[in-house]
């Protein structure tokens, strides 16, 4: 019903006020026209023709009142506001006497619902004038109180609709500053959840970035570090797939080394690897050391389409950057178009040249722990060489410290001894003698070769041995072994350098000598010296079946 009634009663204007000015206009004139309509069919049916014309010129000009206020026109008030002045003058002059006489308070009483307020007191001043001139041509008596009372009443209802109109307008500024504060409110909270929703966007990315140079500085595995790094930038990024991709030994394919969800460990699974050109967006990246992204797949004649992933609606594919150098390449895809924008790739470039310069410290970290592994292996081997040697010539060299002090002794043969060195390990012994009832053989180490055992006693009043004392005759055992080691380096050190000096005084012999009768008698005799035998000689290239003397001449 109510929509039925405002399209009947819609006025094609933009102003508020005009518009409910005009819906009250099309209802008074809907009034009327019923009121009239209602008269016209009584005065057909009882045969009445007296006001027949009349009344379809009113119906005919209602209508025509009601179509122009229907599409906005602005004089239609004005010419109602006269045809009503005349309607009622007329029907106070009929009837001055009856209910009739109100009508005529009609027109001044309506102007503020279709017109400004300002018509009410011409409205008033016309329809007096209307009343006067129609009264005089009639030769009807009017009295001037009559006159007056639509002067007030036409004051009264300017003054008061001017109020509400102040108000009404006033009311209208308040609703439509109070739109526009909708408005801007409504744009701030935008404004706002925009900017939260990008806060927290990039506070991921922060808390990405800071996982991922987490994992970049403490990581040393390459396999481990590359698995961290492409799940913690799929969550925090919110992505389809991420994948690494690291070139081969000689940078022609780049080979996936980890990759996200289902649909890595089936690519892993099948060995998926790219060449490095322009036949791939990984390819090309690696290739000419730059990001490439694509914001739609199908715009993007480089992209490879990969069947594990089917839903991916833009990517983007990064340089694993280091010391100048193109490791390999990362892949970002997304289930949306338009996913990655500068901000968001400078933040992933970022995160992946630190991926990079780890992968490339961990690679080097693996070549120099290889390298330093084998030092120590050759160096250990050279050291396990040189104290067997050692211990060749000097066999059975062993010292005693007693009550005559510290003596040199030879091969000292006792059981825990023997145990300690087969088992390269601390050992308690069980044989007692008079004075000593608890004995300790605790193994003598250089770089993890048994070079000697410092065996110890306690008498049966000390108790057994603690704990804490075997650790701790364990640890003056590795210092033991550790200055055992630095003195052999130092003989063999002196040794050397022995050898390098009486080599170098031979040679100085011989270069001083004058012929090679002279040259032949210095190097004879400074070798018999320095390696201290009776006799030597020096042979030239002989005839076969030459003879030589028996003492060497």
């Amino acid at each position: 019903m109510r929509s039925t009634l405002e399209q009947y009663l819609s006025v094609q204007v933009n102003d508020e006020l005009t518009a409910q000015r005009g819906r009250s206009l099309l209802v008074l004139i809907l009034t009327i026209g019923i009121a009239d309509l209602i008269t016209l069919t009584i005065d057909m049916v009882t045969g009445t023709t007296k006001f027949l014309t009349l009344e379809l010129a009113v119906l005919v000009i209602l209508f025509v009142l009601y179509w122009c206020t229907r599409r906005g026109q602005r004089w239609t008030p004005y010419v109602f506001l006269i045809f009503l002045t005349f309607i009622t003058t007329d029907t106070f002059l009929r009837d001055p006497v009856g209910l009739t006489a109100l009508a005529l308070a009609a027109p001044v009483v309506v102007t503020p619902l279709i017109a400004a307020p300002r018509l009410c007191i011409p409205v008033a001043g016309g329809e007096a004038a209307t009343l006067y001139a129609m009264s005089f041509a009639l030769d009807y008596p009017l009295k001037p109180l009559g006159l007056v009372i639509l002067g007030v009443l036409g004051l009264v209802a300017w003054l008061s609709s001017s109020n509400l109109e102040s108000a009404f307008r006033e009311s209208q500024r308040n609703a439509s500053a109070l739109v526009k504060s909708n408005r801007e409110l409504q744009s701030s909270r935008a404004l706002l959840e925009a900017n939260a929703r990008d806060l927290e966007r990039r506070s991921n990315q922060l808390e990405a970035a800071a996982r991922v140079a987490q994992a970049a500085t403490s990581i040393l595995e390459t396999d481990r570090l590359i698995r961290e790094v492409v799940e913690v930038i799929r969550e925090r990024f919110g992505l389809y797939y991420v994948g690494l991709f690291l070139t081969d030994e000689i940078g022609g394919w780049a080979v996936l080394q980890a990759g996200t969800g289902e649909a890595g460990r089936a690519m892993l699974a099948r060995g998926h690897r790219l060449r490095v050109s322009d036949d791939s967006m990984i390819g090309w990246s690696i290739a000419h050391s730059q990001a490439r992204v694509t914001l739609e797949i199908e715009e993007d004649p480089v992209r490879l389409a990969t069947p594990e992933l089917p839903d991916t609606r833009s990517e983007a594919a990064l340089p694993l950057r280091s010391r100048g150098q193109v490791l390999g390449a990362l892949t970002v895809q997304s289930e949306q178009s338009e996913a990655f924008d500068q901000d968001t790739i400078a933040v992933l470039q970022t995160m992946v040249d630190q991926v990079a310069v780890a992968i490339d410290n961990a690679h080097l970290f693996s070549e120099a722990e290889a390298a330093l592994e084998a030092t120590r292996r050759a160096y250990g081997e050279l050291s396990r060489e040189g104290w067997a040697e050692l211990l060749r010539t000097q066999s059975g060299l062993g010292y005693r410290s007693g009550k005559r002090g510290v003596t040199r002794t030879g091969g000292i043969r006792r059981s825990e001894l023997e145990q300690a060195l087969q088992k390269r390990a601390s050992l308690r012994g069980s044989d007692t003698d008079t004075e000593d009832n608890h004995p300790l053989a605790v193994p003598v180490k250089v770089r993890g070769n048994v070079v000697g055992v410092l065996n110890t006693h306690k008498s049966s009043e000390a108790g057994e041995w603690t704990s804490e004392e075997v650790r701790l005759l364990e640890t003056l055992a590795e210092q033991v072994g550790v200055a055992l080691e630095s003195a052999r380096l130092y003989r063999d050190a002196q040794r050397r350098a022995a050898h390098e000096r009486l080599v170098g005084e031979i040679t100085d012999k011989m270069s001083r000598a004058a012929d090679i009768d002279m040259l032949m008698q210095t190097t004879i005799q400074e070798m018999a010296t320095a390696l201290d035998v009776p006799s030597a000689f020096v042979q030239f290239g002989a005839a076969p079946g030459m003879a030589w003397d028996e003492d060497g001449g």
